[in-house]
């Protein structure tokens, strides 16, 4: 049975009234990270300082365009943080390597597709909370929209510059 990520949210999250944040991790791998992309729509995306080991081999079958997007080759786990602040609710995700180092945030805007961000987030597998992860600075943060493509037996993921943002949209990626 599929429920919405924001009544999970409510129902784990007891401080979600309050300023904590809550967070909810997901064992997920390259392959179905970047098939349920595309239903975003429009993200702001943050590739991460690396600080893990590189990437090793490329996961079979899948490309990226750019190397602002290979960091998401590198994803096993997410982590779902959503939180009450000030101005209002904010959601991302953390996609983390293998050994629990963040590689990309993305950031749910106003003019994200709120049911492919459920899908999003109902894709991974749950898991017990990792420990602490370190804090890196983003290298770029951009508001995407990512195209997938087949290209000679490739999956080939694209990432697009998202146009124009709805005037909260702008605020927000600000």
């Amino acid at each position: 049975m599929f429920i919405p990520w924001s009544r999970q949210r409510q129902a784990r999250c007891l401080q979600a009234s309050g300023t904590g944040a809550c967070r909810r991790w997901l064992r997920t791998a390259p392959a179905p990270l970047l098939a349920a992309l595309p239903a975003l729509d429009r993200v702001l995306y943050l590739p991460l300082a690396t600080c893990g080991p590189e990437l090793s081999a490329l996961p079979r079958g899948l490309l990226v365009e750019t190397p602002a997007l290979a960091p998401l080759l590198r994803v096993r786990w997410l982590m779902a943080v959503s939180l009450i602040a000030v101005d209002g609710p904010r959601e991302w995700v953390d996609g983390l390597d293998r050994t629990g180092h963040p590689c990309v945030r993305l950031h749910l805007l106003p003019d994200t597709d709120y049911l492919g961000w459920d899908r999003l987030l109902a894709s991974g597998e749950p898991a017990p909370a990792m420990p602490d992860t370190p804090h890196l600075p983003a290298l770029d943060a951009c508001p995407l929209r990512f195209r997938r493509r087949r290209l000679a037996g490739l999956d080939v993921l694209l990432g697009e510059a998202a146009g124009a943002l709805s005037p909260l949209g702008r605020q927000l990626a600000g």
